[in-house]
């Protein structure tokens, strides 16, 4: 997904990702021309939700748009922002992982945001487990991720921030939709941080609904993000 202006981040992510073999553009939608009032009376927001920057509401009903072309594809399909950084061997692996899940699988992230916690199942039915990481090694260190040797695994997940890249299953789109829309006002609870954090971001509404469905996250990473704030079309109302 892609802002019809951002032509620099389009080249930036096709130059890093050019040993993707099939990707397709969708432009994203600009939040600073959306009417937060005819939204509001088309059931897509259920107030004027100003926790959302313009740039976050773009986010939200960009992912909603693919979502509900998933929900109809009869095959999964995977999203990514136009700041993902993709294992040089993303697609067999993936391939490998998405063949290693149950039949019913709804979502699996196949990346987060680095610059907080990461919740999983690491002994299902046992113990959860919450990771951290270093967000600023990780940008000093790209192409020596791209190229590492790994072995990934899904667990289940519990909580990521960012929506960076993921797998979403027709049955999973669909699910996302029902929990999603309206966008309102919520509360959710994240370990570790200790506390619960408003929803200011589709990626919040998403962690409320992981522990409910057949929701996982690949480890390590596939899709890694710089998750640049300053150049970020999210945290603001650009």
């Amino acid at each position: 997904m892609n802002l019809d202006r951002s032509t620099d981040r389009l080249a930036s992510f096709l130059e890093i990702n050019q040993h993707l073999s099939d990707v397709y553009r969708v432009p994203a939608v600009e939040g600073n021309a959306l009417d937060r009032a005819k939204l509001r009376e088309g059931g897509i927001l259920a107030d004027a939700m100003p926790t959302y920057t313009d740039g976050a509401l773009g986010c939200a009903l960009s992912h909603l748009a693919q979502w509900n072309l998933a929900a109809t594809s009869g095959g999964f399909v995977t999203i990514a922002e136009d700041d993902a950084i993709f294992h040089d061997q993303f697609e067999a692996l993936a391939e490998k992982v998405v063949a290693s899940l149950p039949a019913d699988w709804d979502i699996i992230q196949w990346g987060w945001n680095f610059d907080s916690i990461l919740a999983f199942d690491l002994l299902p039915g046992i113990s959860n487990s919450v990771a951290v990481f270093d967000q600023a090694k990780l940008r000093d260190n790209i192409p020596a991720f791209m190229r590492l040797p790994i072995t990934p695994v899904a667990f289940r997940l519990q909580r990521s921030l960012g929506t960076v890249c993921q797998s979403i299953s027709p049955a999973g789109a669909a699910k996302l939709l029902k929990h999603c829309l309206p966008i309102r006002p919520m509360e959710v609870f994240y370990p570790v941080l200790n506390r619960s954090l408003q929803n200011t971001g589709i990626d919040n509404m998403m962690n409320d609904l992981y522990p409910q469905i057949n929701a996982y996250v690949s480890l390590p990473p596939l899709v890694v993000t710089k998750n640049d704030h300053g150049a970020s079309t999210v945290q603001g109302n650009g």
